[in-house]
């Protein structure tokens, strides 16, 4: 019975792990894509197409920051548990 818990709370974290993995690589994507909508708003025209570029650049980097801290604090909790076991 225990070594079956043993088994299940691994696949478990190893699922969390995969997950947290994806996250990151989709979160560095948005990021990216993010920072160069921010640089396409200066050579966009019209002051309108400036904002709408810098706030949708702005709001796609912090959606991809966020996704990245939030993947690596997943790692980082996963391996400090297994740490001390």
């Amino acid at each position: 019975m225990n070594q079956e818990n043993m088994n299940e709370k691994k696949i478990e974290e190893e699922k969390i792990i995969r997950d947290a993995n994806i996250n990151n690589a989709l979160g560095i994507f948005i990021l990216v894509f993010g920072i160069i909508i921010i640089i396409s708003s200066i050579f966009t025209e019209t002051s309108i197409g400036q904002m709408t570029n810098l706030i949708a650049g702005i709001l796609l980097g912090l959606i991809g920051f966020g996704m990245i801290v939030k993947s690596k604090k997943n790692i980082n909790k996963i391996n400090r548990v297994n740490l001390y076991e």
